[in-house]
C-alpha cells in the first residue's frame, strides 16, 4: 500500500473519531463535555493536517483563480488582433525580411486582408524585388481572382507614398 492511501484510510479513521468525540460530548452535559469537545477539535486538526498535501495546493488554486483571472485572463484568442505596426515600421526602415515576415502573418491568420498584400508588393516595388513583387501579385491573382494588377502606391524620393 502506497502512503497517499494510507495517509488518507488513517484520515479516515481521525475524522470519524473527532466525530465520534463530539456525539459524545453533546450527550454529555456541563464541564464534563469539555474534554470531549477539545479531543475531537484536535482529531479534526490532525485530520486536516493529514490531508493537506494532497488537498491544499489544489484548494489554494480553486479559491485564488477567480482572482488570478482579473490580472491574467485565461482566455485564448483563435488569431491574434490586426495589427500592421510591426510590419509598417520595418518596411519603412527597409527590414524587408523582417516586413515580409510580419506581413506574412497577417496574411497568415487575415487571408481576406487585401492592404497586407497591397504593402508587401508596394514593398517589394520599392526595394526592387522583382520575385518577391511576382509571387505576391500572383498570390493576390489567386485569392481574389481578378486578372487586373492590384494598384501599387509609387513612392517619391524614398518617402514611402507619403503624400507632399
Amino acid at each position: 500500500m502506497n502512503w497517499q492511501k494510507a495517509r488518507w484510510i488513517l484520515a479516515g479513521i481521525v475524522l470519524l473519531l473527532s466525530a465520534w468525540l463530539m456525539s459524545a460530548a453533546l450527550k454529555m452535559g456541563g464541564i464534563g463535555a469539555a474534554f470531549p469537545v477539545i479531543g475531537s477539535a484536535l482529531m479534526f486538526v490532525t485530520f486536516v493536517l493529514i490531508i493537506a498535501p494532497e488537498t491544499a495546493v489544489k484548494l489554494a488554486e480553486w479559491i485564488a483563480r477567480p482572482f488570478a483571472a482579473l490580472f491574467y485572463p485565461d482566455e485564448e484568442f483563435a488569431k491574434p488582433p490586426l495589427s500592421y505596426v510591426l510590419a509598417r515600421k520595418y518596411s519603412q526602415e527597409r527590414k524587408v525580411d523582417a516586413a515580409v515576415q510580419e506581413y506574412e502573418k497577417i496574411l497568415f491568420y487575415y487571408p481576406e486582408e487585401r492592404d497586407a498584400y497591397l504593402e508587401v508588393i508596394e514593398l517589394a516595388q520599392r526595394v526592387g524585388d522583382g520575385e518577391l513583387r511576382e509571387k505576391y501579385e500572383e498570390m493576390w491573382k489567386e485569392k481574389f481572382e481578378e486578372e487586373t494588377e492590384p494598384e501599387v502606391k509609387e513612392s517619391r524620393d524614398g518617402q514611402d507614398g507619403a503624400p507632399g
